[in-house]
């Protein structure tokens, strides 16, 4: 009996991380470390050292390498599928005894949405309830979280189908124009400013190629269109802009006067409250159909940290949207 008790500590021993065998795993699944650091809310260079060094310590070769592309090795199936299972049933099992902490809510958001929107909020929300311990997972790759992660609330505007999750409007899209005061004075003081005319001047421009899914169908293009259509203009107007697909670098460059910027009302309405930024026109777009949606899983809609999160968003989100009321907008 004694040996058989030592044979299993040798094997514990010996038996790689579970991170490493969780970093393999996800990177098996989507045949991609970049993939499976979006998935992980790691860096693609963790997901690398992980199974560098789990290669390391197994002396045998995981993956096939070929520029971006990595297909498993015969080792490497082998693993997976003894793996897989595995790391399914701890992490469903920790997803289990996470949920029994009731005062523990996990939300997932997208980048720019925790950094331009949640980050200043989240201060008053734990002041106001200090007993509900927050886990805030970040990512824009909502879609990839199944079977890896359950959050209680996830905030998007693409959200999963997924049965156990009920889905409902949180606020609508408002879209408008947005400079620092320096720029508005260089170009605009004096001037009857009217849309076309902020195209005629540096623009900040958000890139069509991987565009984070918070803010994905606006750009000058559209407001170009948009007002040529509404006042009988058929001129074309381009200038100077910068152009990303990081809203928050965009929005850092608006502030720091670098051009005009397509600004999502939840995003920068805390920095025109501020003075940071400032509106050249009061002209805007109003999109009654595009929303941000409450993504809640079912087991977490009668639990009171749910409840109390749900009550201080709405009061959020009131508050936020009550600002917007009685502006000049171009309804969509």
């Amino acid at each position: 009996m004694q040996k058989k008790h030592l044979f299993a500590d040798r094997l514990l021993a010996q038996m790689p991380s579970l991170r490493a065998l969780r970093c393999f795993v996800t990177a098996a699944r989507y045949e991609s470390f970049t993939q499976a650091a979006e998935v992980l809310c790691v860096t693609q260079a963790a997901i690398s050292r992980q199974i560098k060094e789990l290669e390391e310590s197994l002396d045998v070769a995981l993956f096939e390498r070929s520029g971006r592309h990595i297909a498993l090795t015969d080792a490497g199936r082998i693993l997976y599928n003894a793996s897989y299972l595995s790391i399914m049933n701890i992490a469903e099992a920790a997803e289990a005894v996470r949920r029994c902490d009731k005062h523990a809510l996990t939300i997932c958001v997208s980048h720019t949405f925790s950094a331009l929107w949640l980050s200043f909020r989240l201060p008053s929300f734990r002041k106001r309830f200090p007993d509900i311990r927050l886990h805030v997972m970040v990512t824009d790759h909502f879609m990839e979280l199944d079977e890896l992660m359950e959050p209680d609330v996830i905030i998007t505007k693409n959200p999963p189908r997924e049965p156990e999750y009920d889905i409902e409007p949180l606020f609508h899209d408002v879209v408008y124009p947005v400079c620092n005061e320096s720029f508005f004075e260089r170009h605009y003081r004096g001037r009857s400013v009217k849309p076309l005319d902020l195209l005629t001047h540096p623009t900040l421009n958000l890139s069509l190629l991987g565009r984070a899914q918070v803010c994905e169908h606006v750009d000058w293009r559209v407001w170009r269109n948009w007002f040529q259509q509404g006042d009988g203009s058929d001129r074309l107007v381009e200038s100077e802009h910068l152009e990303s697909n990081d809203y928050r670098l965009l929005v850092s460059q608006a502030e720091a006067g670098e051009g005009t910027l397509l600004g999502w009302h939840h995003l920068v309405h805390r920095q025109v409250e501020q003075g940071r930024l400032i509106r050249p026109v009061q002209d805007a777009l109003e999109f009654h159909d595009r929303h941000h949606y409450l993504i809640t899983h079912k087991n977490a809609k009668r639990r009171p940290e749910y409840l109390q999160f749900r009550e201080w968003l709405g009061e959020e989100v009131g508050a936020m949207m009550r600002e917007w009321r009685g502006v000049e907008t171009q309804t969509t």
